[in-house]
């Protein structure tokens, strides 16, 4: 299952693993109009096959070369901005079915960042737990982000990323979005945006706080951090609570 972001021509387009002879299923919330579905004018590499319940089935004739990236626009209504993809062939994966549904607005929002203000007003946001530091290169030998800590209350959490330029003046990478990904019992796997707090950049570093909702029965829980035109990877965040020691 794939959450969409609210707005989607901020943030990178989401990706969807495709394979030569495989039929991969789309489906929407509600029927797709008749030109909704659009790829370069060029392409021919991908069949797409519009069903009257709201889906969609997109089969590749070949599998795409390594690094490349097909985009495909998908309008879901009126007014509102439509859903940007990038069809990729990974060796080791390939999505059968997603299903694409809305952000919707959390009932404790306002709770919520009350709380991730206060953790970034605290000295490193680390607000006593902590866990071991993950990193991810975002980009080669320019700029390092690292989950420095996670604050569980029941099934809510907030963790904080510290972002940190490796060059000597040069601004950190600008975060756009943080994305989230939980393994669900029946090993669906369910990616949503997470909440993003920002605080101010300094000259080489700038902390995050982002919150989620860990889904109940996940098995496990993984991070990944977008730049305004490069989706990252994901990387595994602990389901518990590590506490640092004095």
């Amino acid at each position: 299952m794939l959450v969409v972001p609210i707005h989607p021509g901020q943030v990178p387009p989401l990706e969807l693993q495709v394979r030569a002879g495989v039929a991969s299923l789309l489906l929407f919330e509600a029927p797709l109009k008749r030109g909704a579905v659009t790829l370069p004018e060029d392409e021919k590499r991908l069949q797409l096959v519009p069903i009257d319940d709201g889906s969609l089935i997109i089969v590749p004739i070949t599998d795409l070369p390594e690094e490349t990236q097909v985009p495909l626009s998908v309008e879901t209504g009126p007014g509102v901005e439509p859903l940007r993809f990038t069809l990729v062939t990974r060796p080791d994966a390939v999505d059968l079915q997603v299903r694409v549904v809305k952000s919707e607005p959390s009932a404790d929002e306002a709770a919520v960042s009350a709380l991730a203000r206060s953790l970034l007003s605290t000295p490193d946001g680390r607000a006593t737990l902590a866990v071991p530091q993950r990193a991810a290169d975002l980009q080669p030998r320019v700029s390092r982000g690292q989950a420095e800590s996670v604050l569980w209350m029941e099934r809510r959490f907030f963790a904080t990323v510290a972002l940190r330029s490796r060059k000597k003046g040069t601004s950190p990478w600008r975060l756009v979005q943080a994305r989230l990904r939980a393994t669900l019992a029946d090993g669906v796997l369910l990616e949503w945006p997470a909440h993003l707090f920002s605080g101010e950049a300094g000259a080489i570093r700038q902390r995050h706080i982002l919150s989620g909702v860990l889904p109940e029965g996940s098995s496990r829980l993984e991070l990944a951090l977008d730049g305004e035109d490069s989706p990252g990877a994901f990387q595994p965040l602990p389901l518990e609570e590590v506490r640092t020691h004095p």
